[in-house]
């Protein structure tokens, strides 16, 4: 729920917190270009990716960029990240992160990642080929509880295909009673301060297969790795199935995108091994070219 709306609702409990059980001042607006804080877990992801200078490196779900400029000091903003996100105004924080960290290597575009792979005949016509069944993949696994983590050159997986057939048949007449709460939750809260951001930015269609030397996929996920929060109990074993299958979808745009022997991290913040542990079996069972790499 936002600030927003918060003071919307007319019932309900509402809790004051008078004192912090840390007396930790903000770093809202401290040091800014100078410090960017993050979890463990996320400046591990970065790490393991290991990026080098002047590479061609692709963040497939990018926002709100604390990943993306990590990855740009690594390479000391030499070489070129192209960010990705399907949302104007999450591109636009990127944007505003990167030219706040001073760094000027990071590209961002507002893209669905699911189609972020060129279309055949697109390929064809410029004579593109798809070099992507020879790629090397390593892939690598975090160990930590919050987040699991694989590198590696191409990859891709979740379920297995026969599960992933069904959801996408069911999904098109039952609607979750979790879907429902968060399109209601979304309408109640209207568009808040993060939904306001002016500014254009520029779209992508799509890149060619084996663009890229490096891909990071810190895909969209259920989130159960974070702290306690309100929405973790509306999770259900069907919600948890459809991420999933959309973790997969994104993950074959991965297998493409990235060159012959590049690297592929594939990340989440979740512990639902049908996320995590149940992709990876999905990537080396359907992409024989894949092998595990270590951190």
């Amino acid at each position: 729920m936002s600030r927003a709306g918060i003071f919307r609702v007319l019932h309900g409990v509402a809790v004051e917190m008078t004192e912090r059980v840390y007396k930790l001042p903000s770093f809202n607006d401290v040091l800014e270009g100078e410090i960017f804080l993050q979890n463990l877990p996320s400046i591990v992801a970065a790490r393991v990716l290991d990026p080098r200078p002047g590479e061609q490196i692709l963040d497939m779900c990018a926002a709100p960029g604390g990943k993306t400029t990590a990855i740009a000091i690594l390479m000391r903003d030499k070489g070129e990240i192209v960010a990705l996100d399907r949302s104007h105004n999450k591109v636009m924080g990127i944007l505003k992160l990167a030219d706040e960290m001073g760094l000027s290597c990071i590209r961002a575009y507002k893209l669905d990642a699911l189609k972020s792979v060129r279309k055949a005949y697109e390929e064809r016509n410029l004579g593109v080929a798809d070099n992507c069944s020879e790629a090397i993949v390593t892939l690598a696994e975090n160990s930590g509880p919050i987040r699991s983590i694989i590198g590696a050159g191409v990859t891709n997986a979740a379920e297995d295909s026969s599960t992933a057939i069904v959801e996408q048949t069911d999904a098109k007449r039952y609607v979750s009673k979790a879907d429902l709460r968060k399109n209601l939750r979304r309408l109640r809260n209207g568009t808040g301060r993060s939904n306001c951001s002016g500014g254009r930015v520029e779209d992508s269609k799509g890149f060619f297969p084996s663009s890229f030397d490096r891909v990071l996929l810190d895909a969209p996920c259920s989130a159960l790795g974070l702290r306690p929060r309100l929405f973790a109990g509306e999770e259900t074993l069907e919600s948890l199935r459809k991420n999933a299958t959309y973790q997969r979808r994104l993950f074959d745009q991965a297998v493409k995108l990235v060159r012959p022997g590049g690297i592929i991290v594939y990340s989440t913040c979740t512990i639902n091994p049908g996320e995590n542990e149940a992709l990876v079996r999905y990537a080396l069972d359907t992409y024989k070219f894949l092998s595990l790499g270590s951190q």
